[in-house]
């Protein structure tokens, strides 16, 4: 609802338009009049006045003089100037001052009232667009606020081939969250792989440091340079560096990886290894991104290190790593068939358009065989009962024409998915004979790596297997069940609370404590004690 004032120093001019026109069929809560110009300031500084009627000839001030005063104290207001005089000046400094129109006395009240008319959808029509401003403006905070979480998303969903890597889609991708980047632009990747946490940490733990580890690659790697740091689903850090025109071509990443490498031991107590991708254009980054995620998985023997693509051949493993493949083990073990098979006619057309030799040829070919070993051990699955008729052993046949390579690897892991869809398992036998490696050792100090090595795994590799399969990490599942080891203790013997400690793998005694009180909320002593109440008659 809007309100309206009526200025003249004659009574009867006043009364004749707030009385004599018929204003109900417009939204005026109230029509206010004044008989001066100092009357019409009063009435406007207590009350919110939307259009006003005035005369412009006053004896104390000029209505001229009065709109001055109203565009600085109410601008939103609309003024409708009345006079006597076909004065032409009145007129045009009425327009220049803002006003909305301007009519000669005396005033035909049907023209007036559709003049007003008009001001007030004028009114209405700013409002509007002062309210969508304000939503706009609103809401454009908060996307501002989440622009970083929506750039993660978008690179995250670029990586996992929700986002096709073509030019036009990552060209829109880089419009929409304001990244410094084109679709012919390139970046160098960086891989962050956290080995071993040398302290005990739950989930809620961990999930801080890695946002600390993420916070710490930004300020130490990146540093001047543009960029964005992503977490992995797998549980890996990709950093990013924006190469852009200007954007130094040596920019010590070997260095600044050491440096990081060095705090991240120092202040989060953790062993990690950091893999240095070559300039890679954004198109892409699949391809880079595989081949350092293929470095990560063969590194066996290395913790805290630095290493790039030209080291690469320094690794160790069972077989060696294929770039064009190392990024189809995720897809291989989830049994995402489409978009693998899609990523074999993929390199295939590409070996082909660029030319190949019986070599490359064989080792696309044990590529495969390796990932297809791989994952059925992760999985616990038999490569017999998989393949009865010995189709993993035809090489002859198989790589024979790039053709016939091409047919062979869709043929094998399509039966491979079909059989793992059918013999699905909660929990792997690998992760099964972690947990009994656990539970026979309960009582001696046994960490990460001395677990991985019993069975023959990666230990980062195996904390993220661990916790996807069973959804504890294993230093949550080693507490777990030390804890209930020690509880039983507590409640069915007569052992003194420091023998507890030991055969639950506790060195230390106040560790021990310290532990069990986390877990329980109260102290060993006095959950015997409780027990002993509870128990007694």
């Amino acid at each position: 609802m809007f309100n309206l004032l009526v200025v003249d120093d004659e009574k009867f001019a006043v009364k004749g338009i707030t009385q004599g026109i018929d204003w109900s069929d417009l939204p005026f809560m109230h029509i206010y009049e004044a008989f001066s110009t100092e009357e019409a300031k009063q009435l406007m500084i207590s009350h919110k006045i939307d259009v006003m009627i005035s005369d412009i000839e006053m004896p104390d001030a000029s209505g001229l003089k009065l709109l001055e005063w109203v565009k600085e104290q109410s601008p939103l207001t609309e003024t409708i100037f009345l006079t006597g005089h076909a004065n032409f000046t009145y007129a045009q400094k009425a327009i220049g001052l803002g006003s909305f129109d301007y009519l000669l006395k005396p005033v035909n009240h049907d023209q007036l009232k559709e003049i007003v008319r008009k001001a007030v959808h004028k009114i209405q029509s700013e409002l509007e667009l002062l309210d969508y401003n304000k939503t706009y403006e609103t809401y454009y905070k908060h996307w501002l606020d989440q622009l970083p979480f929506l750039v993660e998303r978008f690179w995250q969903d670029v990586l996992n081939g929700k986002i096709p890597s073509t030019q036009e889609r990552l060209q829109t991708g880089f419009q929409i969250y304001s990244i410094p980047l084109n679709a012919q632009s390139q970046v160098i990747p960086v891989l962050i792989s956290v080995e071993q946490w040398k302290e005990e940490l739950n989930a809620r733990d961990e999930e801080i440091m890695e946002y600390a580890l993420r916070k710490a690659g930004a300020e130490m790697i990146l540093q001047d340079v543009p960029g964005c740091v992503i977490p992995d689903q797998s549980g890996f850090i990709l950093v990013l560096l924006y190469i852009q025109s200007g954007t130094p071509i040596s920019l010590e990443l070997n260095r600044r990886c050491a440096e990081y490498i060095q705090a991240c031991n120092r202040f989060f107590h953790c062993n990690l290894s950091c893999y240095i991708g070559e300039m890679t254009p954004v198109t892409e980054i699949h391809q880079v991104l595989g081949t350092l995620l293929g470095m990560e998985r063969n590194n066996v023997t290395k913790i805290n290190c630095v290493m790039n693509l030209q080291t690469r051949e320094e690794q160790q493993g069972s077989l060696p790593s294929f770039p064009l493949i190392s990024d189809w083990f995720l897809l291989f073990e989830l049994g995402k068939l489409n978009e693998l098979l899609g990523r074999i006619h993929e390199t295939t057309d590409r070996m082909q358009e660029g030319g190949v030799r019986s070599e490359s040829l064989e080792a696309l070919y044990y590529g495969l065989i390796h990932m297809v070993y791989h994952v059925a051990h992760k999985k616990g699955l038999s490569i017999q009962k998989m393949f009865p008729h010995d189709e993993l052993q035809d090489i002859a046949t198989a790589t024979r024409s790039l053709n016939q390579l091409r047919g062979w690897a869709i043929r094998i892991v399509s039966a491979a998915i079909e059989y793992m869809d059918m013999h699905h398992q909660d929990v792997s036998a690998v992760i099964a004979k972690v947990q009994k490696y656990m539970d026979d050792h309960l009582h001696e100090e046994v960490n990460r790596e001395d677990i991985a090595a019993f069975v023959y795994l990666n230990p980062a590799y195996l904390s993220r297997l661990f916790k996807k399969e069973t959804g504890l990490s294993i230093s949550e599942y080693m507490l777990s069940i030390r804890m209930d080891k020690a509880k039983k203790l507590l409640i069915e013997s007569g052992n003194k609370i420091s023998n507890v400690a030991e055969v639950t793998g506790y060195g230390h005694f106040s560790h021990f404590a310290k532990m069990f009180k986390r877990v329980t909320g109260i102290s060993p002593q006095e959950y015997r004690k409780k027990f002993q109440i509870n128990k007694s008659p």
